[in-house]
């Protein structure tokens, strides 16, 4: 398998299968699904309405015209842990990893004899060469060419390092080319990224090599007058890099008012940013879930902050929840952040306590609630009077939802932590009423007269 481990910060933890998350839609998540070497493609959903392919684009079935972040889960040829997490930004890579040996259809209206002949036949020792040709031939349609970059990426397994370093020499300069329109200049930056980084991965490129393009991937990513797809496929190839020297340009596409709430632009920019920067990047990405106006910004930084799974990243998110309550974004971040939130509650001094306890709400899996309970009952006796009600409240509103015996037991553990503290009696009489009552079972013997209240008055 080839690498294209993206790396991630050394205290994270590995990530949970995506398969444990929320099975409600999440704005912003398309779809996931796993391949045939065990990775998962989460892809993001459309980033505008209105954003169409060009008719070349379309021709070829590229299907390039919505960008989406992926995150690749290696798993271990034996099955027992992940061994990476990788971010990859275009769809286009993802097709093309499961395009083996197809003809691209419908574009056989744009495409020269010779690109036909060479996306019709099947792999051979020839096809490198010819491939390489097509894309080298500026007398060629651009439909032609990139068309035979897709074949040629789709089949870089095959591939000897030279052939790999011509590859990625020609996505470059296809890139840079203005003449055959920027949609299919976007493809070609999102090969070129992803050649980069694998045969840096591989020690075939060192990491100056790998990065020497970053400073046309920052003049197009900044330039306002390129077409927006392609400025989000260059903001893409920054973070596949890791070009630090974008980092300021990224912040100023989150800041900027007139980028800032640009899907197509602070979508990739947030995933880049924390790609680059790390945990540096919480205050940027804390500061977009807090501005944006659109949802599927939000979603993305959300995303992005959950990944990152820090004390402040979990404030962040619960903070921010109720901008955008039906995205689930923020739910998705939380529920995989358990042991960040149980090491907040495990410290009553802890400045995050009262995010941590809202978080818990968010805690939906199995056997996560048999964990928080406990620690939420010990802040009743140990935390700020503030803490404590804030802990007794969700208690008791959480046991409410139990049937009546798990109830009644729940509120007796409350009670007896709370005890004879003055600030919490309130809570104490409400559980008092509740452990005196009793279930009172239906009336089934039609021999027994209803109380005079219920019976219906037929006088009137």
């Amino acid at each position: 398998m080839e690498s294209t481990s993206f790396g991630k910060p050394t205290h994270l933890a590995e990530p949970k299968p995506i398969t444990d998350l929320p099975l409600r839609r999440l704005q912003g998540v398309e779809r996931c699904v796993p391949n045939e070497i065990g990775e998962v493609f989460c892809s993001l959903s459309p980033m505008s309405k209105d954003s169409g392919a060009s008719s070349t684009a379309e021709q070829i079935n590229l299907k390039t015209t919505k960008f989406v972040a992926v995150w690749r889960h290696p798993i271990a040829a034996s099955g027992a842990m992940a061994v990476g997490t990788s971010l990859l930004f275009s769809c286009a890579l993802a097709h093309a990893d499961n395009v083996k040996d197809k003809p691209l259809p419908n574009s056989a209206a744009t495409l020269s004899p010779r690109a036909k002949n060479f996306v019709s036949e099947r792999w051979n020792n020839s096809s490198f060469a010819n491939g390489i040709a097509i894309i080298a031939d500026a007398q060629e349609t651009a439909t032609s060419r990139a068309a035979a970059m897709q074949m040629l990426h789709a089949n870089r397994k095959k591939l000897t390092v030279d052939e790999m370093r011509q590859l990625l020499s020609e996505a470059t300069r296809l890139a840079k080319d203005v003449s055959v329109g920027e949609t299919i200049s976007a493809f070609a930056v999102n090969v070129m990224a992803n050649r980069a980084l694998t045969m840096n991965k591989q020690g075939q490129l060192s990491g100056a090599e790998s990065k020497q393009e970053a400073g046309f991937l920052m003049a197009t990513t900044t330039d306002s007058r390129r077409e927006v797809h392609l400025r989000a496929s260059a903001i893409t190839a920054l973070g596949v890099l890791k070009a630090s020297e974008a980092r300021g340009a990224l912040r100023d596409l989150l800041t900027n008012s007139v980028t800032r709430d640009v899907p197509e632009v602070a979508r990739p920019a947030c995933l880049s940013l924390m790609r680059i920067d790390g945990e540096r990047a919480i205050p940027d990405l804390a500061n977009v879930l807090k501005s944006t106006s659109d949802v599927r910004v939000f979603g993305t930084a959300a995303f992005a902050l959950g990944q990152l799974k820090r004390r402040e990243c979990m404030a962040a998110l619960v903070e921010n929840w109720e901008r955008f309550p039906d995205s689930g974004a923020c739910d998705a971040a939380l529920v995989d952040m358990e042991d960040v939130i149980f090491s907040v509650l495990s410290n009553p001094r802890d400045q995050n306590l009262s995010a941590a306890i809202q978080a818990t709400r968010y805690l939906r899996r199995e056997g996560q609630s048999d964990v928080y309970t406990p620690l939420l009952r010990n802040l009743l006796s140990a935390a700020s009077v503030g803490t404590r009600r804030a802990a007794a409240e969700w208690l008791l509103e959480r046991a409410s939802c139990l049937d009546f015996d798990s109830e009644k037991r729940e509120l007796t553990f409350v009670s007896k932590a709370i005890g004879d503290q003055p600030e919490l009696q309130a809570y104490q009489q409400r559980i008092r009423n509740r452990l005196s009552g009793s279930v009172v079972a239906p009336n089934t013997n039609s021999a027994v007269p209803a109380p005079s209240a219920l019976k219906l008055d037929n006088h009137k």
